[in-house]
């Protein structure tokens, strides 16, 4: 199909890192998601993010209506776990283009214990509120 696209209505866009912010929110403006903490694709963890802030905004605004209160909490709780998960992803992005090492890549990664593994998952997939 690439091949028979005709180059003008190909977009070829590169892929830039942003540092993440240290605030998300202001004055009755929150931001969530990619908007607030973009991260690279190499957990597949974006869109979970995202939908993760939702959840959380939405659960803390059904005890609380003042909603700089209710972003200032969520971004307390949310700020730890994507932060992680930001840097993780960005990490394994790096390993993952070694491309002159890629057996001592394959290997390292062959060889991380399982309960490594295991406490990276509980640690991605634990929710707080």
């Amino acid at each position: 199909m690439i091949a028979e696209t005709a180059k003008q209505n190909i977009i070829l866009n590169d892929i830039i890192d942003i540092r993440p912010m240290d605030s998300w929110c202001t004055e009755n403006l929150c931001l969530v998601g990619d908007a607030a903490h973009a991260t690279t694709p190499n957990m597949g963890q974006g869109g979970c993010q995202a939908v993760e802030d939702a959840y959380v905004i939405a659960k803390l605004s059904e005890s609380e209506k003042d909603w700089n209160i209710v972003f200032s909490q969520f971004e307390k709780i949310r700020k730890k776990k994507v932060h992680h998960i930001v840097k993780t992803s960005w990490t394994l992005g790096k390993i993952a283009q070694w491309e002159n090492f890629t057996s001592f890549r394959n290997t390292i990664f062959r060889r991380i214990p399982e309960s490594v593994n295991q406490k990276q998952m509980e640690k991605i997939l634990k929710l707080e509120l």
